[in-house]
């Protein structure tokens, strides 16, 4: 999807039904809050927590313990369940009775979060002694609407709000809410549940079914939204050019300079150089507001825009990159006196930026009104390690340190994992949870149970996804290793903190990995006297990371395969190139353009003897060019991943994914593996290498 280069707005929601009434918080005003970036710079008038009940592990109790880091959070079976309270110990038939939580104050259910959850739930809201629902427990975390619609289901509905593994329907309660799991405890039950706590003498209206009639526009018109952020331009604020502008290395030039009560309601950029990812990499973008000293926003340009490192276009509530290089911001940044926006330049070579604002006046209100920030850090040279018992290998990434008032609405992770395993159980990087200490914590409000569940998917999963409040837009692989970018946005479930927040994640990783860089960045408002950990961003931390060349090993989940590189296994041919790349193994690559659909690539791959059951893998280029094929083995077709034929096109990124076979008969010699073109016509077949295991 190509997208305009004048899409900067701000969400205004005038539907009457979703108005808050007498400043009672409703269904309606929470799906408001969904979508309404402006809210997040002003202290709410209704002050509330935010609070997460999760699955981790109930032996991690403080810091200084040897348990901290441990890592029985859902798989089944743990030590110690991961619920609040057994309410009932497992029957005969293995199936027990758990309580997730009982609050006994107003709140709001704002994000459910599961990597597959088996068993029943039971929602009690109020004092009422029949539950809202009680039914099957995965529906209630994945189709939160439609199952609490009941009768007055819509199809439609069964997706609404769902963001990969999370979903953001909001369920409100004046009194108490309070959830029970029934299930085994043996099996699968990995759970967060995300709410706001109010303070006990805000009014809250209760969820009923009949929300469903009554604001049946005010819920698709939020889903549509949701769906389609990059769509609405709703702002007529007026729109400021940024003029070109190039910026020579190693100078600093400011950009934008605005005086006045003010806010910016977006702002975008476009970067020009020969080499785009190291711009986007060493080029610091800084926005002072009202004179401050240091700067409220400093970070890589790149990283600013939330997907680093490079160009990975995606559209999500506060940020889009467009395909053609556009940067778009929607956080909007408010200011008493004057806002100044510069780019310094360590790239090497000459730049070239342009990009807009659209500003307009507004109502300043002292000890409210919030100043937007960020906080970029990066670790390189880290050896990531194992959770395994005796290593002490996992640590503590720390995200964020401040003080004062404020509230974090984001969060980014950028990672470069030079692992050399080939499967996501081996070169998973990102099995440590989220630590959020807010305010006068002892013990984490934010406990989680694996930092992919953080960003919203579970199951360490190396798709490209985005979504209005997260996504991952790189993931080079296989699997998990090379560059990988994540990002959340806390729109509709903002962590507000009156006192002060530290925000740590666990780096542990499936294997020992040297040269582990960990970058990230985190977005929070806070009022102009907050401090926070900022320290100034040097040309050593900017680094652009060599991607080392590296070679498969077998390894966990890989286990027992030995690898082939494809280019020792094909003889001569016209349609074939071998490339040079540091993404792939050995950092070269089989690079076919099949001249017609059904032309084929034959590579011979010797056995030693016959083998009755072998497993073929085949790790293949997925990019923009990439076209459609099938597979056969001596003659016969196979599947691979249990499909007949494997498309390796993804739309906007290059990265190289695992496919596998069912079991096949290897005859002693040369066995031949035929590639078919079925609509790789003037496309870009990359085969990489070619994994057997016998059994």
């Amino acid at each position: 999807m190509k997208f305009s280069l004048t899409i900067l707005f701000v969400i205004v929601l005038l539907s009457c039904t979703g108005k808050r009434s007498d400043n009672v918080i409703t269904t309606g005003s929470l799906l408001n809050e969904m979508t309404d970036l402006n809210r997040l710079a002003v202290l709410s008038d209704e002050h509330y927590s935010a609070r997460q009940f999760s699955s981790y592990d109930r032996r991690s109790t403080h810091s200084t313990d040897s348990c901290w880091f441990s890592n029985e959070d859902g798989f089944g079976n743990e030590p110690i369940p991961g619920f609040c309270e057994v309410l009932k110990q497992p029957g005969t038939d293995g199936i027990g009775e758990y309580l997730i939580c009982d609050v006994k104050q107003p709140g709001a259910i704002t994000r459910l979060w599961t990597a597959g959850l088996n068993g029943k739930i039971r929602l009690f809201l109020d004092n009422g002694s029949n539950p809202v629902y009680e039914g099957d427990a995965q529906d209630f975390f994945w189709k939160t609407a439609a199952v609490l619609s009941g009768k007055a289901v819509k199809p439609e509905y069964a997706d609404m709000f769902r963001q990969f593994d999370a979903t953001y329907f909001p369920i409100p309660f004046s009194k108490r809410c309070r959830i029970e799991w029934i299930g085994n405890i043996g099996k699968i039950h990995f759970y967060h549940v995300g709410m706001k706590l109010y303070d006990p003498d805000v009014k809250v209206k209760t969820f009923s079914i009949s929300d469903f009639k009554e604001i049946a526009g005010k819920i698709e018109e939020v889903n549509n939204i949701l769906n389609s952020p990059e769509r609405s331009d709703l702002s007529d604020a007026p729109l400021i050019g940024i003029p070109e502008i190039e910026v020579p290395d190693s100078a600093k030039k400011e950009i934008l300079r605005i005086s006045g009560t003010k806010e910016i309601e977006s702002f975008s950029l476009t970067i020009s150089a020969s080499d785009i990812e190291n711009a986007l990499r060493k080029s610091i973008l800084t926005i002072f507001f009202d004179d401050s000293s240091v700067p409220q926003v400093e970070a890589p340009v790149g990283d600013f825009f939330g997907s680093a490192p490079g160009l990975n276009p995606y559209h999500s509530l506060p940020f889009t990159i467009q395909t053609n290089g556009t940067m778009i911001c929607r956080f909007v940044m408010p200011f008493r006196r004057s806002v100044r926006i510069a780019i310094e330049n360590f790239s090497g070579e000459i730049i070239k930026l342009k990009g807009s604002v659209r500003v307009d006046d507004i109502e300043w209100q002292d000890g409210k009104t919030m100043q937007f920030r960020t906080r970029w850090r990066v670790d390189n040279g880290l050896t990531a390690s194992t959770f395994d018992a005796g290593k002490n290998g996992v640590q503590d990434i720390l995200y964020l340190m401040a003080s004062g008032k404020g509230r974090i609405v984001g969060a980014a992770a950028f990672i470069y994992n030079p692992s050399n395993a080939t499967t996501s159980w081996g070169n998973w990087w990102g099995e440590g949870d989220e630590k959020i200490f807010v305010d006068r914590d002892t013990f984490p409000s934010f406990f989680g149970t694996g930092s992919e569940d953080y960003f919203n998917y579970s199951w360490s999963s190396s798709k490209i996804f985005s979504y209005s409040y997260c996504g991952q837009t790189r993931n080079d692989g296989p699997d998990n290793r090379g560059y990988v970018s994540n990002y959340r946005w806390h729109i509709a479930d903002d962590i507000p903190f009156m006192d002060k927040i530290a925000f740590y994640m666990e780096l542990g990783h499936h294997g020992t990995v040297p040269d582990f860089s960990y970058g990230r960045i985190v977005y929070f408002y806070a009022l102009a006297e907050a401090l926070d950990n900022y320290s100034k961003i040097t040309a050593s931390e900017i680094i652009s990371l060599p991607y080392k060349k590296w070679e498969p090993v077998a390894y966990l989940g890989s286990a027992g395969f030995r690898y082939i590189q494809a280019e020792k296994l094909i003889a001569a041919e016209p349609s074939v190139k071998i490339e040079k790349g540091k993404l792939w193994a050995a950092e070269s690559i089989v690079m076919w353009m099949p001249v017609k659909n059904g032309a084929r690539l034959i590579f011979n791959l010797p056995s030693d003897s016959t083998v009755e059951k072998a497993k073929i893998g085949l790790t293949l280029a997925h990019n923009p060019e990439g076209g459609e094929i099938s597979a056969s083995v001596n003659g016969k077709s196979v599947k691979f991943d249990g499909n007949e034929t494997v498309n390796t096109y993804e739309p906007f990124q290059t990265k190289l994914v695992n496919h596998f076979s069912r079991e096949v008969f290897l005859k002693k010699g040369d066995n031949e593996i035929t590639i078919q073109s079925v609509s790789g016509q003037g496309k870009k077949i990359g085969i990489d290498f070619i994994w057997v295991k016998e059994f």
